[in-house]
């Protein structure tokens, strides 16, 4: 498979380093998917606003107060969170309030 920019320099590193070419074309395909989703993290959908703010407030309350985070079980959402829209319903992203870390919640 031919790369460009970034992703040649790692195909480029992984036969360097001796790596087959399935095992490098796995790892620069899991590298193209997490940048595609950091891509669209940080954004807020207009679409998705619109249909969030048209929900009562104890709904969307309930939604960003009910989220899970991996490092400390169950939390909510700290200020600057942003909403998209995906094929299974709104989609919020933000940062757990408890540690940081990166969370996001389906909302249906």
């Amino acid at each position: 498979m031919k790369y460009t920019g970034k992703y040649r320099k790692l195909a480029d590193q992984f036969r360097s380093d001796g790596c087959d070419e399935a095992l490098a074309e796995r790892f620069i395909r899991e590298e193209i998917e997490r940048d595609g989703y950091e891509k669209k993290s940080g954004l807020t959908d207009l679409a998705a606003y619109r249909e969030w703010q048209s929900w009562p407030e104890e709904r969307r309350q309930l939604y960003l107060g009910n989220a899970f985070c991996s490092k400390c079980s169950v939390t909510s959402f700290a200020p600057g969170y942003t909403i998209r829209k995906d094929r299974f319903g709104l989609i919020v992203e933000g940062k757990c309030a408890v540690c940081g870390s990166r969370i996001a919640r389906c909302c249906d």
